[in-house]
């Protein structure tokens, strides 16, 4: 299952095979190329861990006017739904972890962006 994955921004003490690189994009965008997946409709999707997530104090809440902006809620949530769905596509290949997992934040105007996660899909020896 994609929640036993581990996600971690370096590597492991334990070997391991590399599968291969994973990737996964999300946007706030609601118009043009870029709009798929929104970001809304994921969160809708993770509602239930968001919100508690919300009530741990690990993610401030979303709504949907916030998701025309890019403040802290939204850009945390982008970030959750976004590993959420890198461990998906981990998972599909057989992985165990994720290592050397790095974010980008493409900010346009109007206060839109697009927030991509990768990484290396792993297999434990």
């Amino acid at each position: 299952m994609s929640q036993d994955i581990l996600v971690t921004t370096v590597g492991l003490k334990q070997d391991y095979e590399i599968l291969e690189p994973v990737y996964f994009q999300t946007t706030n965008l609601t118009r043009g190329v870029f709009r798929n997946p929104p970001l809304l409709d994921l969160a809708k999707q993770y509602a239930s861990e968001i919100e508690s997530r919300e009530e741990q104090g690990l993610i401030n809440s979303i709504t949907e006017h916030h998701v025309s902006e890019w403040g802290q809620q939204t850009l945390e949530t982008a970030f959750f739904v976004a590993v959420q769905e890198l461990k998906k596509r981990a998972a599909l290949l057989g992985a165990d972890a994720i290592i050397g997992m790095r974010q980008d934040i493409v900010f346009f105007r109007d206060s839109f962006f697009t927030f991509q996660v990768y990484g290396t899909a792993v297999k434990l020896k």
